[in-house]
């Protein structure tokens, strides 16, 4: 649920900014297995596939981030 405040910005709920705090954590964990993934195996081709899905992850954890900052801070 998305609340609006006094200035008509939309808030979120103290349960939603948990939910986003554990996608986040989620997203870094991921981003840390992949490039350990990409370090780990011999394949050129699959670590070029690890290398790719972990700066997708980053990107994610970065839009998430920056959405989250200039509208709420999570604390």
């Amino acid at each position: 649920m998305v609340e609006t405040g006094k200035e008509g910005n939309n808030m979120l709920t103290s349960k939603e900014l948990l939910q986003l705090e554990d996608i986040l954590q989620m997203e870094q964990t991921c981003v840390k297995t992949l490039n350990f993934l990409a370090n780990t195996v011999q394949d050129s081709q699959v670590k070029q596939i690890f290398q790719q899905a972990a700066q997708k992850n980053q990107q994610h954890f970065q839009t998430l981030s920056k959405h989250l900052s200039s509208g709420q801070s999570l604390q």
